[in-house]
């Protein structure tokens, strides 16, 4: 899976995506930047190529880390997920539409 997911000219992204950016842009080791957010490297790894959902304990620990709020970090998981479901729903319907015209 990717950390963004393209659709019909539209795009969603995972909070990987900027938690990656977040990541990079800090000048820590994955290691040391898992340690901070009470993960392992691996499920660090996970969640910026999009492998894993962001969960309500990750969310908390990015908005210590960050000043941010608990509910932004949610909310962009919440985004994300209604894009995709809305993204497999049009793809499932399109399929579908083929299958009748077929």
């Amino acid at each position: 899976m990717s950390n963004c997911l393209e659709h019909n000219d539209k795009i969603a992204f995972h909070p990987g995506y900027y938690i990656k950016e977040i990541f990079e842009e800090s000048g820590l080791t994955q290691e040391d930047f898992a340690k901070r957010l009470g993960t392992t490297p691996n499920d660090l790894s996970l969640m910026m190529r999009g492998e894993n959902s962001l969960s309500i304990d990750i969310a908390t620990k990015m908005s210590r880390m960050l000043g941010t709020s608990v509910s932004y970090w949610l909310g962009l998981q919440q985004a994300y997920d209604e894009k995709v479901s809305k993204f497999l729903l049009e793809r499932d319907l399109a399929k579908a539409r083929c299958l009748s015209n077929g």
